[in-house]
């Protein structure tokens, strides 16, 4: 039987820095059955000239380089969006992986057959801080608590694992217009998959996710206090059409509405924490008049 095809798609801007080390990382994936699509948004560094030099070498590497930058959001979507094989991840252009990473996630959804994202453990490297690493550890017991422990001790870069194209287009046409905002959208994402337990866990590979601030990468600064409330109101209600959608009915569809308050407080912002940040702007505000 031939191994599915999987598309890896990089969006990058001015990445000139970690570009290399990123595709060495994709193109020595020990799974060979893999396409490289870099969309270079608009770069004004010299990533597009690193880039063509190893699409000139590999011819797995598909290079789209943008006139005009069209923002870090488009640039992200379009990558989904044209993907046209039965497997697609996201790799951010300053993030790594273990060589065996894609080999380990294809394996992984063969032990699973409704696994709709496979997960792999994850080292986050910091500057001014040890490297923490989180192991991904399959959900315990009864389907409620197999939902709260993939919703509370589930990591960010999971969304970065390797996902069926069909199911993730499908989350996305449906979360994205109404959620477009990039804060806590990876997690919403991840959201539905939860909900349905259709995740699958691959420890033995490896996420690597490189916290490093540079002007291209600040695109996620902290809403203000108006925007905050307005994001937690929209994160709920997509939630609450997958919870109508879960197949979960009395007792159990209230239990999962309960978790999710929390859900959204964790992902978005605690409401605690939102209203004394809004008290306190409120008070510096009275004193600065």
């Amino acid at each position: 039987m031939s191994s599915p095809k999987v598309i890896v798609g990089i969006p990058v801007f001015n990445g000139e820095g970690m570009i290399s080390e990123c595709l060495d990382c994709v193109v020595n994936q020990t799974y060979q059955n893999i396409e490289i699509r870099v969309y270079d948004n608009a770069s004004t560094d010299r990533t597009a000239s690193i880039v063509r030099d190893y699409a000139n070498r590999d011819n797995r590497i598909k290079f789209i380089v943008r006139d005009i930058n069209v923002g870090a959001a488009k640039n992200f979507m379009d990558l989904l969006h044209e993907a046209d094989a039965p497997y697609f991840m996201w790799r951010a252009h300053d993030d790594l992986s273990s060589l065996n990473f894609i080999e380990e996630l294809i394996l992984a959804f063969t032990s699973k057959v409704d696994a709709k994202l496979a997960v792999s453990s994850v080292s986050t490297v910091r500057k001014d801080r040890p490297t923490q690493k989180t192991i991904p550890r399959p959900p315990t017991g009864g389907d409620l608590r197999q939902i709260k422990e993939l919703l509370f001790d589930s990591h960010a870069s999971w969304f970065y694992g390797l996902w069926e194209t069909d199911a993730l287009k499908r989350i996305f046409d449906y979360v994205h217009p109404r959620y477009p905002h990039p804060w806590a959208s990876d997690h919403l994402a991840m959201y539905p998959v939860f909900l349905k337990r259709e995740i699958v866990m691959a420890p033995k590979a490896s996420f690597t996710q490189r916290i490093v601030l540079k002007e291209s990468n600040k695109v996620l600064v902290r809403p203000s206090v108006a925007e905050l409330f307005y994001l937690r109101k929209q994160f709920r209600r997509v939630c609450e059409h997958y919870i109508e959608e879960s197949g979960f009915f009395g007792w159990k569809r209230m239990a999962i509405r309960f978790l999710t308050l929390f859900y959204v407080g964790k992902r978005v912002y605690k409401l605690r924490k939102l209203l004394l940040r809004g008290a306190r702007e409120k008070l510096f505000s009275a004193f600065e008049r």
